[in-house]
């Protein structure tokens, strides 16, 4: 193998490592694992990991963190939510959030405005039209 190919693969190696990385770095944070195992969630960065592999249990696991979490928690959880809609897309997350009781729906919808912090609807519809909005987390940000 020349080595130019083998930089190039090296470089695919670290790229798709750091790619995955900021997920789990969100998942593994201690004020977040707490609030789950008191959901009754006992190793929170492996459901996270398996959502991201899309799988329907887990991916229903962390919607039903959310309603769990509160303060700097609340946030990284509407972090993860943000990232994991990002990677699936809209149909894979929107059908899988689409199943979950209003009450459910409706706390990841405003979860996801708390994450996007302006409106997201032209980027996600499907699953923006799945719950109620609080405009107030809607405002000020330009981060999208």
């Amino acid at each position: 193998m020349s080595l130019a190919r083998s930089l190039i693969l090296l470089f695919a190696m670290v790229t798709t490592t750091r790619a995955a990385s900021p997920l789990a770095e969100l998942a593994a944070w201690p004020g977040l694992i707490a609030q789950a195992k008191e959901c009754g969630i006992p190793n929170y960065p492996t459901i996270v990991e398996r959502a991201e592999k899309n799988e329907m249990f887990a991916l229903t696991t962390v919607f039903n963190v959310t309603p769990c979490t509160d303060g700097h928690a609340g946030e990284v959880q509407s972090a993860i939510l943000r990232r994991l809609l990002e990677e699936l897309g809209d149909k894979t997350f929107s059908r899988n959030l689409r199943g979950m009781p209003p009450r459910l729906q409706i706390s990841v919808a405003q979860a996801l405005d708390f994450a996007f912090g302006k409106p997201w609807q032209q980027f996600f519809p499907m699953t923006h039209a799945l719950g109620s909005h609080d405009t107030l987390f809607l405002r000020g940000r330009r981060d999208i």
